[in-house]
C-alpha cells in the first residue's frame, strides 16, 4: 500500500507541476511561484519515501511497524525520528495530495472558487478519514481482531527482509482506550486542518484574482506580503497538525515509554486545538480580513478611484472680513 501511495503522490506533484508552469490560467504570479514551491516540496518528501521506505506496516490490526534497511538496529530515539516522519509523510500522501491537488487544479485551470463545493468536497474526505478509523476500530476490537493479528504475523514470517529490523507492534504498550484516544486526536487534527486549508484557498480564490500585478501602490504591496504570509502557514499546517497525533503515537512505540493519562490528555489537548480553538482561526484568517479592508479602502487595488477628481488646494485662501 505504501509504495502505491507514494506513487501516485509522485504523479499528482509531477501533473501540478506541468500545470503551472503551462496551462495555469490564474494570473497572479505571486500564488503560482509559492505553489511551485509547495508542489516541488512536496515531491521531493515523495520520492524520499518510494526510495528509502524506513517503516514497513504490517496488516496487523495492532498497527505492526518494523524498520528495514539501513534504517534497522538503530537506537529507540533514531527509530522514533524515522518513524515520526515517515508516518508524516504517508499522512501527508494519503489526505493531503489528492485534497491539494483537486482544488487548486479547479483553481488554476477552471477558476472555480465555489464555496460550497470545496466544502462538500473536504466533507467527503473527512467522511472517508472516519470510515478509515472505524474499519481500524473493528480490527482492533471486533471479532476481525485474530484474523488480521495472524495476517500481520503470517507477513513479518514470510518476508525476508536483508537487514532484520526492530519490530514495534502497537498492542504492546498501550491499552485499548489509549489507542482510541490516539485515533480520535488523529482524526481531529486531519479533519480541522482540511477545513482551515480549504478556508484559506477559497478566500485566496475570491480576492487574489482581483489584484492588479502591475500596480506599485503601497497598499497592493502590503497586501502581497499578507497574501504571502498566509500562503506559507497555510503550507506548513498539514505538517504542523500531522506531528501532532505522531508525539502520542512515538511516545508509546518507539519509545516504549507506559503511558498515562497525562500523556493521553496532553495529546488530545493539543490535537483539538485545530478544530475546537478559535484563537486558530483567528489567526489564520486575521491576515486575509486585514487584506480585504485595505482591497476596498484603496481605490481600484492601488489604482485612483475613476470618479475621484482631482483638484488643487490654493496655498493661501483670501476672505472677506
Amino acid at each position: 500500500m505504501e509504495g502505491t501511495v507514494n506513487t501516485l503522490s509522485i504523479l499528482f506533484n509531477v501533473y501540478l507541476l506541468y500545470l503551472i508552469k503551462y496551462h495555469s490560467t490564474f494570473g497572479v504570479k505571486l500564488y503560482q511561484y509559492l505553489l511551485t514551491i509547495d508542489a516541488s516540496l512536496d515531491l521531493v518528501l515523495s520520492i524520499t519515501a518510494f526510495i528509502a521506505k524506513p517503516v514497513v506496516l504490517t496488516a496487523d490490526g495492532y498497527c505492526t511497524i518494523m524498520s528495514t534497511g539501513f534504517f534497522a538496529g538503530r537506537s529507540a530515539s533514531f527509530d522514533a525520528f524515522t518513524v515520526m516522519v515517515y508516518l508524516t509523510i504517508l499522512h501527508t500522501n494519503i489526505i493531503w495530495i489528492p485534497v491539494q491537488f483537486v482544488y487548486r487544479y479547479l483553481l488554476l485551470c477552471k477558476k472555480n472558487n465555489n464555496l460550497t463545493r470545496s466544502t462538500i468536497f473536504v466533507i467527503t474526505v473527512a467522511v472517508a478519514q472516519s470510515a478509515v478509523t472505524i474499519f481500524l476500530t473493528v480490527c482492533v476490537f471486533g471479532e476481525a481482531r485474530e484474523e488480521f493479528q495472524s495476517i500481520g504475523h503470517q507477513v513479518l514470517e514470510l518476508n525476508s527482509w536483508p537487514n532484520p529490523g526492530t519490530v514495534y507492534v502497537l498492542g504492546r504498550h498501550i491499552d485499548e482506550w489509549q489507542l482510541i484516544v490516539m485515533l480520535i486526536s488523529w482524526n481531529m487534527t486531519c479533519v480541522g486542518s482540511i477545513f482551515i486549508v480549504a478556508g484559506c484557498e477559497n478566500k485566496i480564490a475570491k480576492n487574489f484574482d482581483q489584484l492588479s500585478q502591475h500596480s506599485t501602490h503601497s497598499g497592493t504591496q502590503k497586501m502581497h506580503k499578507e497574501f504571502q504570509r498566509a500562503l506559507l502557514a497555510m503550507a506548513i499546517c498539514p505538517l504542523v497538525t500531522s506531528t501532532i497525533p505522531a508525539f502520542y503515537f512515538i511516545a508509546v512505540i518507539a519509545l516504549k515509554l507506559r503511558p498515562g493519562p497525562i500523556l493521553a490528555l496532553i495529546t488530545i489537548c493539543l490535537s483539538s486545538v485545530t478544530l475546537f480553538n478559535p484563537l486558530t482561526t483567528i489567526i489564520c484568517f486575521r491576515c486575509y480580513r486585514q487584506a480585504a479592508i485595505r482591497l476596498l479602502t484603496c481605490g481600484q487595488f492601488g489604482k485612483p478611484r475613476s470618479n475621484v477628481v482631482n483638484t488643487t488646494i490654493p496655498s493661501k485662501i483670501t476672505t472677506n472680513n
